[in-house]
């Protein structure tokens, strides 16, 4: 398992666990000064409905889009993730701000949890949206990442 402390600026998403009606994901993200990992659950077709949504981002400098994976709940056990990608300037220059929750997290700001943002290119989502696409839910080990501009 890589240490969060080494994680450069990205979002990582590792296959961790898969059977037939789950996979476990694992997501590092960082922006060099802040970072956190969370497990989280999804169906099959979660990750490629979001590289579906995300694909061609940004079209304009209004573009902005939103998703949630995994629970915000703290009844349910599980981790999750809020990403909204816009753009911060009519050049097309983005930024995505995470929110990642934890399993044991009972709210965002509690124990367990962190909030960051990532400056990005488009040419970097674009390559995340293909290697989401490419991701395997029965590779474990597989990972798709989003590489923060520098």
């Amino acid at each position: 398992m890589m240490l969060v402390s080494n994680l450069k600026g990205s979002i990582e998403i590792e296959v961790v666990y898969c059977d037939q009606h789950l996979v476990e994901y694992q997501f590092r993200c960082s922006n060099g000064g802040f970072s956190g990992v969370a497990s989280i659950y999804l169906n099959h077709n979660d990750l490629s409905s979001m590289a579906d949504g995300l694909s061609g981002f940004p079209a304009n400098q209004t573009d902005n889009r939103e998703f949630e994976l995994g629970t915000f709940d703290p009844n349910h056990a599980d981790g999750g993730i809020r990403l909204h990608f816009y753009c911060l300037d009519s050049a097309g220059h983005g930024e995505v701000a995470v929110k990642l929750r934890g399993d044991k997290c009972k709210a965002l700001g509690e124990v367990e949890s962190v909030a960051l943002r990532i400056p990005i290119e488009a040419a970097a989502v674009d390559s995340f949206v293909k290697q989401v696409k490419a991701l395997e839910p029965q590779q474990i080990g597989g990972t798709a990442c989003l590489v923060m501009a520098s």
